[in-house]
């Protein structure tokens, strides 16, 4: 039976990359991630955020955040955290793009929590 399991999800992997290959006119959605931390240590259970693509402001956060670690950020694409719940441009805590290091954790610059993000994603032509 286990072997059956790994045939499956070889031939779906498989499948699944020949289709995005062989069709490469389908647009393939930025992806970005990252985990919201109720702790500077970020220990603990983290929060998933992930999607595809711009967001606007998203200020309904479960917890009070007080670090994050970033999983991914695809090329184009940015994510701005504000200390306010507005999404204030003057007030941003932290930026992460796709040159930011993942899985470290990351705290606010002289502010005690982040209450709100943006992503921004540029569209990628194909």
């Amino acid at each position: 039976m286990p072997s059956f399991s790994l045939r499956a999800l070889t031939t779906a992997a498989f499948l699944f990359t020949t289709t995005t290959t062989a069709f490469p006119l389908f647009p393939r959605e930025t992806q970005w991630s990252f985990n919201l931390y109720p702790t500077q240590a970020c220990n603990g259970t983290g929060e998933l955020h992930a999607g595809s693509g711009s967001t606007g402001c998203r200020a309904h956060l479960d917890s009070v955040a007080s670090a994050y670690t970033l999983n991914t950020v695809a090329d184009g694409c940015r994510i701005e955290f504000y200390d306010n719940t507005m999404c204030d441009g003057n007030e941003i805590s932290d930026l992460a793009g796709p040159m930011t290091t993942t899985q470290t954790c990351r705290v606010p610059n002289l502010q005690r929590r982040y209450a709100s993000y943006q992503v921004t994603c540029e569209k990628i032509e194909v």
